[in-house]
């Protein structure tokens, strides 16, 4: 089974025994993967609708992560619904503020603005610990609602917890999941670190144990293997697993380096094999797996994303 490109043909996750994989990329609007990716046809993409039904045509499931950068209405994402097939998945990227990033108060819905008191109203970055419960808890409400359309229409694939990086392994992290599971507990949730002390000595049991217990899947991060980053262990905790693909450009360590530049990688088909025979031992164990892309610069993420596919077809 092959990703087609007919319109009229929507893209299906691949069968591997009793596992259904689902390969996509990270986003589909990235101003640079629309212009420079090489991937929409010409008359595509300046068109919303027409865009996101192209990318539906080639691969069955992609992840937002514009609600990392701010929070999305509900009406949006029932459009996204009602532009896509009925079998395609959407994988939803946590906003900052909950996953201890600051972000700009400006960032925030004209509903929930006007309840930020006005002297953090001005500066760049706020974090949650930096507002009125109140005001986070409009946040979650908020965010709950656009997550819930996804799932009454049966498209949710998974909700994306994606932690700082450089932010070392800390029982902190476990109180805040549990102080949202009211939230948490209707969504199936993966769970991305990135320092390497959360895998090593009794912190890696602690973590994949919490993980185990709560059914959050671990996710599996490949990246430029330097410094504190994790090395990419594969850990099953859930009935199902995500792995993303970050690339390898060094400049993932640099301060303040723009996302272009960290992102800028295409993996070569040897980096790529290991991966699809270590998709094919572990479709045993799952029901369901996702394998998305990061490295949008130029579009390599869906360049990549088919490779793989075409590799596990």
């Amino acid at each position: 089974m092959g990703y087609q490109l007919d319109l009229q043909q929507p893209a299906q996750p691949l069968q591997l025994g009793r596992c259904q994989v689902y390969v996509g990329t990270c986003s589909w609007a990235d101003p640079n993967f629309v212009k420079e990716g090489k991937f929409y046809p010409r008359g595509v993409r300046s068109d919303p609708q027409a865009r996101l039904q192209f990318y539906a045509s080639v691969f069955p499931t992609v992840e937002i992560d514009a609600t990392y950068h701010a929070l999305q209405p509900a009406d949006r994402a029932a459009k996204w619904v009602s532009w896509t097939p009925d079998q395609f998945v959407f994988n939803v990227k946590a906003f900052a503020l909950m996953t201890g990033h600051e972000t700009n108060p400006k960032r925030l819905p004209p509903e929930i603005l006007p309840l930020v008191p006005e002297h953090l109203r001005d500066p760049d970055a706020v974090s949650a610990n930096m507002l009125p419960e109140e005001i986070v808890t409009a946040c979650w409400d908020y965010f709950a609602a656009f997550i819930d359309v996804f799932k009454q229409a049966g498209k949710l694939g998974h909700v994306l917890f994606q932690f700082p990086k450089g932010q070392a392994f800390t029982p902190e992290v476990f109180a805040h999941l549990d102080r949202w599971q009211p939230y948490l507990r209707s969504w199936p949730i993966g769970v991305e670190i990135r320092h390497r002390s959360w895998l090593e000595g009794e912190a890696r049991d602690t973590f994949l144990g919490y993980l185990r217990e709560h059914r959050y899947a671990y996710v599996v991060p490949d990246m430029a293997p330097m410094a504190y980053l994790p090395p990419a262990d594969v850990e099953i905790t859930a009935p199902w697993s995500v792995i993303r693909f970050h690339g390898r450009n060094p400049a993932m360590m640099q301060r303040r380096a723009p996302t272009n530049r960290v992102y800028d990688y295409l993996y070569g088909e040897e980096e790529l094999r290991p991966w699809m025979q270590k998709v094919r031992e572990l479709s045993s164990e799952l029901d369901r797996m996702y394998l998305l892309f990061n490295n949008h610069y130029r579009g390599q993420s869906a360049r990549n994303a088919r490779e793989i596919a075409l590799m596990l077809d």
